[in-house]
Order: structure tokens, then sequence, then C-alpha cells
């Protein structure tokens, strides 16, 4: 079993504080929901550290419980760095968690879309192999190309992020890609303003089954093999390096004429956008 910090791609304080989230989520009650990674923690682990996030992003069914448990396992109310509010952190990982309380029951489908993770790579080094429960690669997408529709036009890094997480899941990083299934999300999310070209001659190839589980070792081996198929180095790698290659960047996106633009809009800076095997298109209206 590999040791976090062995050329791991995921930094070493986000790694312990997902297995103190697993420690946690495992001490609830029975009956009680397990929690879920979410947002940008999702993307984090999806992608090996390329996104990184202040603070981990979970969402439980009931927030007074896992901060109980959190409290257990070493986190405190404090003032966070860059927060002007007090909020749970870990003074020895130096890093917080932010609890959103669900407020709606997730579908049947998201339910059985979620992986679960096995951390098999320990921080901790202790012998005890916890697991936490991670928003499906595809239900990520959807809700990443939703706030990419709210908040407008995307930039560069967020065009570059929802490639990157595409093909990851290409590459299996959350277990057999739901392209099928992905699309329908993507077009309840968008009410059908978004898709993704690759995916029409992948559906069906691939069927989600429950439960999906995975192991970070077998994560960061798919993470390895995706920077290899983009040309990124194997080593520690973050956002900022993508521009890096000497790729050429590719058209992202279609406008909704249908004409093809590189990165997406003329104020994306196409040095940032690597040649990922996705394209995200709108479809002219």
């Amino acid at each position: 079993m590999q040791q976090a910090g062995d050329g791991t791609h995921w930094r070493t304080n986000f790694l312990g504080a997902l297995e103190l989230f697993a420690r946690a989520g495992a001490r609830l009650p029975f009956g009680v929901p397990d929690p879920m990674l979410w947002g940008g923690s999702a993307v984090e682990l999806y992608t090996g550290g390329l996104w990184s996030t202040a603070d981990l992003e979970v969402v439980a069914s009931d927030a007074r419980l896992l901060t109980a448990e959190l409290f257990a396992v070493g986190f405190r109310w404090s003032e966070r760095p860059r927060h002007t509010e007090r909020g749970l952190w870990h003074p020895e990982l130096q890093i917080g968690i932010d609890i959103i309380e669900a407020s709606e029951v997730s579908s049947v489908a998201e339910q059985s879309n979620r992986l679960v993770v096995v951390l098999d790579l320990e921080p901790s080094g202790q012998p005890h192999v916890a697991s936490l429960k991670v928003v499906g690669i595809e239900d990520l997408i959807a809700q990443q190309v939703g706030c990419w529709l709210r908040d407008g036009a995307p930039s560069g890094e967020l065009a570059a992020r929802l490639q990157a997480l595409v093909g990851l899941g290409r590459e299996g990083v959350g277990g057999p890609l739901g392209a099928s299934y992905l699309q329908r999300r993507l077009t309840r999310e968008t009410n059908g303003e978004v898709i993704v070209e690759m995916l029409r001659l992948e559906e069906g190839r691939a069927q989600i089954r429950a439960p999906r589980a995975t192991g970070l070792t077998q994560m960061h081996t798919r993470i390895s093999a995706w920077r290899g198929h983009c040309g990124l180095s194997s080593e520690p790698l973050h956002a900022s390096d993508l521009g890096r290659s000497g790729d050429t960047p590719t058209s992202l996106v279609r406008n909704q004429n249908g004409e093809r633009r590189r990165g997406g809009l003329p104020s994306l800076p196409s040095a940032e956008i690597l040649p990922f095997d996705a394209s995200l298109a709108l479809p002219p209206r």
C-alpha cells in the first residue's frame, strides 16, 4: 500500500482531511445517510489536485450530527484564513470543512451513481482503511456546466476544468463513464443547451452499475494515464501549469449559431486550454 506523499498527486493535508471526514461519517448513528464529498473538493479529488480548494465541501443530511463527529476527530470552530466568518478548521492539517445541509432528496439515479472511494493511500500510516462517498463524476460535470451557464461565459480555466473532468471520466477515474446518463443529466441541468459531442459515439457502451467503488491507488493510476495521454508531467501539477504544454490548443465551445471559436469566446486565453479528448458544444437554437 502506497503512503501519501510518495509521488501522489494530491496534497497531503487534503488526503488527511479526507481520512478524518471518512472517519467522522462512519461514526454517525445508524440510519443517518452517509455524507458526501461535493463541489470543488470533488473536482480536486477527480483531477488529482489540478484544482484545489481551501476547504472540503461536503453535503450532509444532518449538519449538526456531522459537526459533532468532526469535533471528535479534531476539527474546531475557528477563524479561518481567507474567511471573515468562523467555521470548522483543523489546526494541524490547516484545512477547513464546509457542510451543506441537503435541502432536497437526491434522485435514485444520483444516489446510485455516487462513488465509494477507499482511502488506501494512508496519510497517517494507520492500518485502518476508511472509505467515503463522492458525487458521481457525471453529476459533477453537469453541476459544473450548470454553474457556467448561471455565471455567464466560462473562463479559460473553467473550460479547461470541464474538459479535464470529461477526459478523466473517459479514462475511468470514477468507474466506467455513463455517457447516456451524463447526456441526460446535462439535458436536465441546462434545458438541452449543452451537449458533449464525443459522448454521442459512446452512449450505451458503458452502463452505470451500483454500487460504484474504487480506491485512491486506482484513481491515481488512471489520473497518471490521463496525464500521459495529454502530454502532462507525472509530477505534481497545478491548473496554472496547463497552459505550459507545447500542444496546440483545441476548439472547445461552439456558440449558439453553430460557429466554432477557439477557447469558446474571444476573451478566453486559449493558451490555458489543452487538447483534451472532449469538446463541449452549444447546439444551434
